[in-house]
């Protein structure tokens, strides 16, 4: 019988097999990362998706700026 924390995984070979999970929600995932990483566990990427997502915000703001600029003149 499969329990909670079990779940299924495709194999290379196409099996389809249970595995366990490390995780029981989401609760244990903060618990888990605060006792091992501590608050620094919670901050790691955030430079790289901050590169990822400046662009595209800058963007956004230029088009929404430009937008306004050319709508209040008429």
């Amino acid at each position: 019988m499969q329990q909670r924390s079990d779940g299924l995984d495709l194999t290379a070979e196409g099996e389809v097999r249970a595995v366990k999970r490390n995780y029981g929600g989401m609760v244990d995932t903060i618990a888990k990362m605060w006792r091992r990483e501590g608050l620094r566990g919670f901050f790691k990427g955030i430079i790289p998706n901050s590169i990822r997502v400046a662009p595209g915000a800058a963007i956004t703001f230029v088009v929404y700026e430009s937008t306004m600029d050319w709508l209040s003149e008429e």
